[in-house]
């Protein structure tokens, strides 16, 4: 065979792996040592059992490699689907009061404005009246900034949510850093109408550093993502979350 042909069906069987690996979302580069738990779990979340699959996957992000990503990606799409469902077995439901902003029942019940707004349906800011009766989701969820492996991941207790990529950092810490979320803030005012759909920053109480949108080199001390990702996590945030930063890697999470 001349090396041309060998350089052509090179190319071909990469040209099908890589069909094989995007046709249905699968990596089938882990044939046949692929754990069968991930092809399960995509069986149950096309039947809709949701917490069967969750079941299926979080010991699997621990694995790291291909497999973990895999199963973090997984976790991602189906967690966000839960959190974000008004009618989900977690929405409770809160009567406004007498005297009610929205900064102080937002803390109060421990959500972000931004998930009260999405779970009612809310376009704009409405002026609270006593006796509306609001949807919320209780938000007590942990940070964990992965310098090591660029991601910013949420966790619900032990249990992985969603990761989001870091495009950028700036930050000369050598130590791991416990943390929180101190503010939430916006370009504009929180009672304007163009909140809902501002980027959002959020300040942490240590070291002056921020989680916010990428916009080139960083200027302040902090991880940078994407502009939806970063309006997803302000959301599922709120003054007081948890936030750990590992910089030593292999650090427990």
């Amino acid at each position: 065979m001349t090396s041309s042909a060998r350089v052509f069906f090179s190319l071909l069987a990469a040209a099908c792996c890589a069909q094989g690996v995007f046709a249905d979302g699968e990596n089938y580069s882990l044939w046949p040592r692929r754990p069968e738990a991930l092809a399960e779990a995509r069986r149950l979340m096309d039947r809709g059992s949701l917490p069967q699959a969750l079941e299926l996957l979080q010991p699997l992000v621990e694995q790291g490699g291909v497999v973990g990503r895999e199963a973090k990606d997984l976790i991602g799409s189906l967690r966000i689907r839960q959190l974000l469902d008004p009618n989900g077995p977690d929405v409770k439901k809160y009567t406004v009061r007498r005297g009610d902003s929205w900064i102080r029942m937002v803390r109060k019940l421990d959500c972000s404005q931004a998930m009260v707004m999405h779970l009612n349906g809310l376009m704009d800011i409405p002026v609270l009246h006593a006796g509306d009766v609001l949807k919320y989701r209780p938000l007590d969820f942990h940070v964990v900034v992965n310098v090591p492996e660029k991601e910013v991941c949420l966790y619900d207790g032990t249990n992985f949510v969603k990761g989001y990529p870091i495009l950028s950092m700036k930050d000369g810490g050598k130590k791991n850093l416990e943390t929180s979320v101190k503010d939430e803030q916006a370009p504009v005012s929180i009672y304007s109408k163009q909140f809902p759909s501002a980027d959002k920053t959020l300040v942490l109480a240590a070291g002056g550093y921020v989680i916010d949108v990428s916009r080139g080199a960083p200027r302040s001390p902090g991880f940078y993502l994407s502009r939806q990702d970063c309006n997803e996590l302000a959301m599922l945030t709120r003054a007081g979350t948890k936030v750990t930063i590992l910089r030593e890697k292999g650090a427990a999470q």
